[in-house]
């Protein structure tokens, strides 16, 4: 389920501040009142989208037990399976 960011129409709000995350399903329609606080908000158009990151290079056993084919470089463009 999507994560869409709302905006009180009186901004700033004391309950909710400059605005809220709402986790809400596609086919549902828009928010027209906060939650909190009962003002009308209005949806945010864009919102960035967050990916966790990879702390540390895969090993090769965990890619091998993942279903990942791993490759070893031999030379210029010659890949041996491991």
């Amino acid at each position: 389920m999507p994560i869409y960011r709302y905006h009180p129409s009186q901004t700033p709000c004391k309950l909710c501040g400059d605005g809220f995350d709402h986790r809400q399903g596609v086919t549902e329609g828009d928010l027209t009142s906060c939650p909190t606080c009962g003002r009308r908000v209005a949806r945010d158009a864009v919102v960035a989208l967050h990916t966790p990151k990879l702390l540390a290079p895969l090993s090769v056993s965990a890619a091998k037990s993942a279903g990942f084919t791993v490759l070893k470089r031999l030379g210029h463009g010659e890949f041996e399976k491991q």
